[in-house]
């Protein structure tokens, strides 16, 4: 835990960087005094396009958002993307010998002797309780006042590559001597999916970016699985700039206005030859080939998941490389055999202060690690 102060806000999209600068207040709530974005390369398949190209963003996005403001940073968060992320979930018992009643500080005792198996490649940077289990039977989330003659947890380790903290620590080192490295998936996960649901069964959270998309599975108060996919939205617009023989630009522009349950008509778009119109049900037909075939690697990894993730239980999807596209939801359910939830990638949609669901889980999260919650900034917000 970090004092309080004004505080940054790393989160590391797959094409470009968000900055938030400002401070947790009474309120519990993260205020946001100014904010930045810089395009870069970006990463896939856990490695930078281009290394070099990292730490000359961060640290222009990092001073875009602090140009106006001459202020010190008591600490910085990192959101680290899924590509640089492991999770490990780790089991534990405690015999007691006798009908025990519960104490914080069992749980304290079982947690501490509760590790993960490293190979030195991995730094940890968070655990969250699964879960404890009563007597090999009762599965809760506070076992604090209940008797049971064993008690037994599952601890999920978030860990991310050493590589990635210390290319960080050195890149920011300048900025604050106070770096924190914040699983964003774990983050999201708990902001974005219905407690109870993950409480009683599980929830899968699916996070279509612009070159990947996460797969996040969890499970009570913590991440049991993580797979990232090189796939993403910007593979969309890759296609429908080479099935359209259009610029890259100007392939996006076309992405940001399909309508998948509209396949009448054309869409108008600006080019080097001036104005072209293209049938919609061509473009829709390229998009959801893509789409297709996202879905299709997202029920292969969920149907390989140890635990298995019944039929019944629901979908939560988001991602900036959906956000755009029009009735999503029917195509997804209909090829993934399951319903689907469709959360706005984009919380607050003002153009000179946008937020990304990404950005507004890791501010939520800090604001709930730095200080005991009171109200959340999403019940702030709506």
């Amino acid at each position: 835990m970090f004092n309080n102060g004004n505080i940054a806000i790393i989160d590391i999209g797959s094409d470009k960087i968000f900055t938030k600068i400002g401070e947790i207040a009474k309120d519990n709530i993260f205020h946001m005094k100014s904010s930045a974005e810089v395009f870069y390369e970006g990463y896939m398949e856990g490695d930078w396009l281009q290394g070099d190209d990292v730490s000359g963003a961060v640290t222009k996005c990092l001073d875009k958002a602090l140009y106006d403001y001459n202020i010190k940073l008591s600490a910085i968060y990192v959101g680290v993307p899924g590509d640089f992320s492991r999770v490990q979930v780790c089991s534990n018992k405690m015999n007691f010998g006798c009908n025990h009643k519960i104490s914080p500080k069992d749980l304290q005792t079982i947690c501490e002797n509760t590790t993960p198996k490293n190979d030195g490649r991995f730094e940890i940077v968070d655990s969250r309780v699964v879960n404890y289990i009563l007597d090999s039977k009762e599965k809760v989330m506070d076992p604090v006042g209940m008797s049971c003659y064993t008690l037994g947890l599952n601890l999920s380790f978030n860990m991310c590559k050493k590589e990635f903290c210390n290319l960080f620590r050195t890149i920011l080192s300048d900025y604050s001597r106070k770096v924190k490295f914040i699983d964003l998936s774990l983050a999201e996960s708990i902001i974005v999916t219905d407690k109870e649901m993950r409480i009683k069964n599980a929830a899968v959270l699916v996070d279509i970016g612009y070159l990947t998309t996460d797969i996040s599975y969890i499970m009570g108060g913590g991440l049991i699985a993580l797979n990232t996919v090189p796939i993403g939205g910007g593979h969309i617009s890759y296609d429908l700039s080479y099935g359209l023989e259009l610029q890259y630009n100007t392939a996006c522009y076309i992405k940001s206005n399909i309508d998948l349950n509209d396949n009448d008509g054309n869409i108008a778009v600006r080019t080097d030859k001036g104005i072209e119109e293209f049938d919609k049900s061509y473009v829709n037909m390229i998009a959801s080939a893509r789409l297709e075939e996202i879905a299709e690697e997202i029920a292969r990894i969920i149907d390989g998941y140890k635990i298995k993730y019944p039929g019944y239980l629901k979908i939560y999807l988001t991602g900036r490389g959906i956000t755009d596209i029009k009735n999503l939801r029917p195509l997804m359910t209909k090829i993934l055999n399951r319903q689907c939830e469709i959360v706005n990638a984009v919380v607050n949609n003002d153009e000179k202060n946008r937020i990304y669901l990404s950005a507004a889980s890791l501010m939520q999260y800090v604001a709930k690690m730095d200080k005991p919650a009171k109200q959340s900034l999403f019940s702030s917000w709506f």
